[in-house]
């Protein structure tokens, strides 16, 4: 049996007839970063669901989380004030508590075919930093290039060294 729990649910109030329902979360797997202390410190974390309302955030280890923060989202134009609703384990459901702000994306996603990323991978194997798989190898005794004859060498007539037998 597994022991994950799930998301702690806050249970509905039947009173409270006016409350807004939960937007619709779309599972994600990007890379994110925690900002806080005026952008002194940061915290990588990794986004699993993403809604207008809010997310979920994910950390590689357990780390004490600010109460409110701003969540910069790589593949993202946009970074967003949250304020942490909950928390347990390594995971934490936040709330956006601003509009988004428009910023400069860190990097850009980029989607290729396989078959493009396979004939870069073949093109990246056959280049090498020696230019190995440029250069001519040779098969042929005919065409190799003649190797310095080795001389024998003179049998005693020199000084003894250690190991040699008179």
């Amino acid at each position: 049996m597994s022991d994950v729990k799930p998301a702690p649910q806050q249970p509905a109030d039947e009173s409270n007839s006016d409350a807004v329902p939960r937007q619709r979360r779309s599972r994600v797997l990007k890379k994110g970063k925690l900002v806080f202390q005026h952008g002194l410190r940061s915290i990588p974390c990794t986004v699993r669901n993403l809604s207008e309302g809010g997310a979920l955030l994910e950390f590689e280890q357990a780390y004490m989380l600010p109460k409110e923060f701003d969540l910069s989202i790589d593949l993202e134009d946009y970074e967003v004030t949250c304020e942490r609703r909950w928390e347990e384990g390594l995971r934490c459901g936040v709330q956006f508590i601003s509009e988004k702000r428009p910023v400069t994306a860190q990097r850009a996603q980029v989607l290729k075919t396989s078959e493009d990323a396979l004939r870069n991978e073949i093109d990246e194997r056959c280049d090498s930093p020696d230019n190995f798989f440029q250069r001519k190898h040779f098969n042929d005794k005919e065409d190799a290039p003649r190797q310095p004859v080795r001389r024998a060498r003179p049998a005693g007539g020199g000084k003894p060294t250690f190991g040699k037998r008179r």
